[in-house]
């Protein structure tokens, strides 16, 4: 019989076979469609096991720069914390302590009427409720039995008892018609409140061991803000990047990893660079406008106004409204902030080598100083746009009063209505060659002040608060650069 067809071999079936159906088949290697998807489904899990990996591997290496990161401005802190108050503290000179006189209680007046209205009307409603309207309440009840307030012992014995002679009843103070302390001098020291600084006149370092040494402030005060600002750096650190490299790829600009020294055409690189910083900035304004109020206010848990980030972002939202996390006065000094902070910190390298024809790697020394020149006069520009900033950030205009905002440090009460006035009103204000120190009493009961140092008669002078701080860390950089470079030089030789 002739045999044109091909029968399935002799024998048992191929119980081990993957497909049942057709068991005389053999290994399904034998057919190349499964030998490619089996090949296909080994590279699939080998990928999903090396990206399980890499996952991991990333996630603890964002850990780590976490940790770092935090544990960096943990350090920084103290410092910028210090320098913040420098630059909201309010030191008028003669003229402007008394022009601020009378702008805080002018400011003052109608939140201290309705404040002493609210109470007045509280006091009669407790008063109603507790003669019980005339029907018969608890106090109603004594006086009907004939008590009075002689039957009540004094809770206060004769030893304790003020001295109707004594010196203080005779001094006159100024009161405003609700009956409060209105202070005719910033720099008195007995009209200060408790939880308030004395008007500081030192450096940064000043200023931190004033904040440790005082009864409500403490140690913990330097770190305020410390996770508000840990939260807005690492958010920076990943938004601004991705912005900028996206905008690149839309734009099909070189790679942003490339210095801009190194381009022909820097100019569509430093635009997408200025403008990522500008969006992700003003995004994450919010956060910067939180952290300065935070470490601005009073540490004192009876006085301060936010207990934490999330709760001071709610209270500016329910008590002045979305809009004041962006807009208002500070969405002017928000947009320069972060317009001319990148643009001319990336432009000193260029115009070092472009402008000044000056190499890094043919003369190093050279090049850093022309770099420290550079960067002391970025510092002459960005310090008092940081301190008009500060100053409009910590002015709160509620259209919902709440709690009031006391600051651990004295501060204008009248607010700036913008840039220009701050900037205006700053120099007016408080320069001059009449500014003093706080003052004190002798013994005799002598007032005295002690005129301030020949350097804070500049009338800009409130607009430069920290430049020593930063100057001197510059020539750190400077003198340790130089260092490096001359070693340089020798082993080369």
């Amino acid at each position: 019989m002739a045999s044109g067809f091909n029968f399935p071999p002799t024998g048992a079936p191929n119980v081990n076979s993957s497909t049942p159906l057709r068991p005389y088949y053999g290994s399904p290697l034998d057919s190349p469609l499964q030998q490619y998807y089996q090949h296909t489904s080994q590279l699939e899990e080998e990928l999903s096991h090396h990206s399980e990996l890499n996952s991991q591997e990333a996630a603890r290496e964002l850990l780590s720069y976490g940790m770092i990161k935090y544990l960096t401005l943990a350090i920084a802190t103290p410092f910028e914390n210090a320098q913040t108050i420098l630059q909201v503290q309010y030191l008028p000179n003669d003229d402007g302590a008394r022009s601020s006189g009378n702008d805080d209680s002018s400011a003052a007046e109608e939140r201290r009427d309705e404040e002493f209205r609210r109470a007045q009307e509280e006091a009669e409603e407790e008063e109603y409720f507790n003669s019980g309207s005339g029907s018969g309440g608890y106090y109603s009840s004594y006086s009907r039995r004939g008590t009075s307030a002689e039957d009540f012992p004094s809770s206060r014995s004769n030893a304790n008892r003020l001295n109707p002679s004594d010196a203080v009843f005779h001094e006159r103070k100024d009161i405003d018609q609700s009956g409060y302390l209105i202070r005719a001098d910033l720099y008195d020291d007995d009209s200060r409140p408790a939880f308030q600084l004395a008007p500081i006149e030192g450096g940064v370092w000043k200023t931190v061991t004033d904040l440790v040494k005082h009864p409500t402030e403490g140690w913990f005060s330097l770190w305020k803000g410390q996770y508000t600002n840990w939260v807005y750096e690492i958010l920076h650190l990943f938004a601004q990047p991705t912005l900028e490299a996206t905008l690149n790829d839309t734009f099909d600009l070189y790679d942003d990893t490339i210095p801009l020294v190194h381009l022909d055409r820097f100019g569509p690189n430093m635009a997408t660079m200025v403008t990522s910083h500008l969006v992700v900035g003003l995004i994450l304004s919010p956060l910067e406008l939180v952290r300065t109020r935070l470490v601005v206010q009073t540490a004192d848990p009876t006085q301060k106004k936010y207990t934490g980030m999330v709760n001071c972002i709610s209270t500016i939202i329910s008590e002045e409204g979305v809009s004041a996390l962006w807009g208002g006065v500070n969405l002017v000094p928000t947009v320069l902030y972060h317009t001319l902070t990148p643009l001319i910190a990336n432009s000193i390298p260029l115009v070092i080598d472009r402008v000044f024809n000056i190499s890094a790697s043919d003369s190093p020394l050279l090049f850093s100083v022309a770099e420290l020149v550079l960067e002391t006069l970025d510092l002459l520009i960005r310090l008092p746009l940081e301190t008009v900033r500060k100053r409009l950030q910590i002015q709160i205009q509620a259209k919902i009063p709440g709690k009031r905002y006391e600051t651990v440090i004295e501060t204008r009460k009248r607010p700036y209505s913008g840039v220009i006035d701050c900037v205006y009103k700053i120099i007016q204000e408080e320069g001059g060659q009449h500014k003093r120190l706080s003052s004190k009493k002798s013994d005799d009961g002598e007032v005295t002040f002690v005129d301030r140092p020949w350097y804070s008669s500049w009338g800009v002078r409130g607009l430069y608060t920290g430049l020593g701080m930063h100057m001197t860390s510059n020539l750190a950089m400077f003198a340790v650069g130089a260092v490096t470079s001359l070693q340089d030089d020798g082993d080369d030789w």
